[in-house]
């Protein structure tokens, strides 16, 4: 093992997925997944140069997909991706005191939005293609989640580094 990646330790994060509605009352989360997700080796390779600097593209992407196959170190995308799915992040921040990477994105809801059933998986990215190779980290989800086009579909991810 190198000496820069001595003693970091990456045991992934929290990924929330909450599907919400309008209502007459307001927004209202009728669906919610929450899992600890696995850093990839990729990503944690990425992490170490974007640590010491040698890295300067960051994970901008979040993908959905239908998979329940568990996640395992070795993977680069998702197994079953849902198209049109591949998007930007709505924010992203790392706080320096705590150590905390977090990324969020929120798709959309109305006419002309995405509509999927049995989402299952979720990945963050560094490029807007597919298939990608340079994930962060994979998430299985359970249970699995729905979004209609009437609902607006929020993944929250969370990755702190002891």
């Amino acid at each position: 093992m190198s000496t820069i990646s001595e003693g970091l330790r990456f045991e992934g994060g929290i990924v929330t997925v909450e599907v919400i509605r309008d209502t007459p009352e307001g927004p209202k989360v009728i669906q919610r997944s929450q899992c600890h997700n696995l850093v990839v080796n990729v990503g944690k390779k990425k992490l170490i140069q974007k640590a010491i600097g040698t890295v300067t593209k960051y994970w901008r992407y979040f993908r959905i997909g239908t998979c329940g196959v568990a996640a395992n170190s070795a993977q680069t995308n998702l197994i079953s991706p849902i198209t049109g799915t591949v998007k930007t992040l709505d924010t992203y921040t790392i706080s320096g005191a705590t150590r905390t990477f977090n990324f969020a994105y929120s798709y959309p809801s109305g006419a002309g939005t995405k509509s999927a059933t049995g989402i299952k998986e979720v990945i963050l990215g560094d490029q807007h293609t597919s298939p990608g190779g340079s994930i962060c980290m994979r998430a299985v989800l359970s249970p699995a989640v729905n979004k209609s086009t009437s609902d607006k579909l929020k993944i929250v991810y969370k990755l702190r580094i002891t």
